[in-house]
């Protein structure tokens, strides 16, 4: 008898709009008649030909939070997260950041797996850029299950589905050759053997299949671009890591032999995740739910990618910004791309600490379950922030000071916002922040800051609100802001003209703060030793 199908419990957000939640529950539906015990899969893939950067990150918390927000669905069902890596993938290209780049490109079209490791500490590419995958995924604190794709094809996990592809390889070159361009369908073939004298995985020159022995004939004629093929031909067996199914072939083989239940992908991966779709279903399997995710793009906007080394790393990430951020950044709406590079990083901290002063606000443990907050603090995470600075305030009160003391930075702070020191929380977090603007400044404001000189007029409006500070040593960040108001419509036709003057010279920088919030925290006595410096660079 069919097992009772699994509902929903209680404990599920009310107002779990977040897509996370929405993934949850398509997933829900989808498993609710699988067999007690037999867990869901959820699966992200990971290819070693270059380092890993934050757009890895992604496709690995991502689906983690979609795993947490099942678990609040049906607590009772089993789940698993493979991170599959396919270090069997022949090199392309070698990428932009990795050394001895000569020597590498003398192994183009072989396994990543079986090339030596260019920074020469590891058994080979593969292991290398898996090492640094592990370390990469340490510092936030998700639950995975790593699975290579060598070991797979070598150990024979695969064999059953190989068998299946050799079987019904007409039916799935008839789905994939309509899809490929004039020149390269002749010779196509699901399956590439991996050359038994030079080592390469051929692309082409399959000339015969032979399900009944589980083998192919082929002649190695070329692999990679850039390299040419050995001359062998032969018949070889399929099983046993001695041939690879093709890329879209490939992905539905993992899905077979997984049963994958879920993964997501990003958006220019849709085609693929298609055409594997109508691949795996000739095999006889149930293709998973998809997400298509926009990608990321730097700050020129291009596509972040690891094969020419452009994107973030998790090491440059906790050096300005908590880990938790990130996972706060990467739980926003997938569906919109995001820049993401490290310029960027402040911003998306103060949006984090908005959402941390609401998750300390919640009256409620069940308040505070609907956060999106529950999917990103980690087990040492500061679960309050109840102070009014901004990591943005703070990064611009460390150039203002001209001073690397962290106490001092730390003290001034506390006399602007004695919140600070409301709670264990707020001061750990407002430690953290005020280490990661020290970071910031050294590495980005520091090295390019130019002091302003001013002209005749620029110097009198300068001068006009130092003798303001210097009257009114007491005035509110209102009355403050006022006056660099009415000194703008003094002296220009639009008020607002007169903030990049005030940012050049005080901060050396063309935008930053409200000023007389920020003239308040710095004190006024500290603006007007930058002002008078200004000002006395055009003596």
């Amino acid at each position: 008898m069919p097992s009772s199908p699994e509902k929903s419990t209680s404990s599920t957000p009310q107002s779990a709009t977040m897509w996370p939640h929405e993934e949850a529950a398509r997933l829900a539906e989808r498993v609710r008649d699988y067999p007690p015990g037999r867990p869901v899969i959820f699966q992200s893939g990971f290819g070693p030909s270059g380092l890993p950067h934050l757009g890895t990150m992604s496709e690995v918390l991502r689906p983690s939070f979609v795993r947490h927000a099942f678990a609040m669905h049906l607590p009772l069902r089993p789940t698993r997260l493979i991170v599959f890596i396919d270090d069997m993938d022949g090199l392309r290209k070698v990428p932009e950041n990795v050394p001895n780049r000569d020597a590498i490109a003398a192994h183009l079209g072989e396994p990543v797996s079986r090339i030596p490791d260019p920074f020469g500490c590891c058994p080979s590419f593969a292991d290398h850029m898996l090492s640094l995958l592990k370390d990469f995924l340490a510092p936030v604190e998700v639950e995975y299950e790593l699975l290579r794709s060598s070991e797979m094809y070598g150990g024979g996990a695969f064999d059953e589905g190989l068998k299946i592809i050799l079987e019904k390889h007409r039916e799935i070159i008839a789905i994939v050759a309509p899809t490929l361009r004039e020149e390269n369908r002749a010779g196509w073939s699901p399956l590439m053997p991996l050359c038994p004298r030079c080592g390469q995985i051929v692309e082409r020159s399959v000339t015969a299949y032979h399900p009944e022995r589980n083998a192919i004939e082929f002649t190695c004629e070329g692999g990679a671009k850039g390299r040419r093929g050995c001359g062998f031909s032969g018949e070889q067996s399929i099983l046993g890591g001695l041939a690879k199914a093709q890329w879209k072939v490939d992905w539905a083989l993992r899905w077979f032999t997984l049963k994958v239940d879920y993964e997501l992908y990003g958006k220019d991966l849709t085609p693929s995740a298609q055409l594997s779709a109508p691949i795996l279903r000739v095999m006889g399997g149930n293709p998973p739910l998809g997400f298509p995710f926009e990608m990321f793009l730097d700050e020129e906007g291009r596509k972040v990618s690891k094969s020419v080394g452009r994107g973030v790393t998790v090491e440059q990430w906790q050096r300005y910004a908590p880990v938790e951020v990130l996972k706060y950044f990467l739980l926003q709406n997938p569906r919109r791309a995001r820049k993401l590079f490290l310029e960027s990083i402040p911003q998306y901290v103060d949006e984090y600490l908005d959402a941390l002063r609401a998750y300390s606000a919640a009256p409620n443990a069940e308040a505070r379950a609907d956060s999106p907050l529950e999917f990103v603090l980690q087990s040492g995470s500061a679960r309050s922030f109840r102070a009014d600075v901004t990591f943005g305030m703070i990064t611009n009160l460390v150039p203002a000071l001209g001073n690397s003391d962290f106490d001092l930075i730390i003290n001034y702070l506390r006399r602007y916002d004695p919140k600070i020191e409301s709670d264990s929380g707020t001061a750990a977090m407002v430690a953290s922040l005020v280490a990661c603007a020290l970071n910031f400044y050294r590495d980005f404001i520091e090295p390019g800051k130019i002091p302003y000189a001013p002209n005749a007029a620029e110097r009198a409006q300068l001068q006009s609100l130092a003798d303001f500070l210097r009257a009114n040593r007491d005035a509110s960040a209102e009355q403050i802001e006022k006056t660099i108001y009415d000194l703008g419509r003094a002296n220009y036709d639009k008020p607002g003209k007169i903030f990049p003057l005030m940012y050049r010279a005080i901060l050396g920088q063309e935008r930053g703060p409200r000023l007389g919030a920020f003239i308040r925290l710095a004190t006024p006595a500290r603006i007007i030793e930058l002002i008078e410096a200004s000002i006395a660079r055009t003596k």
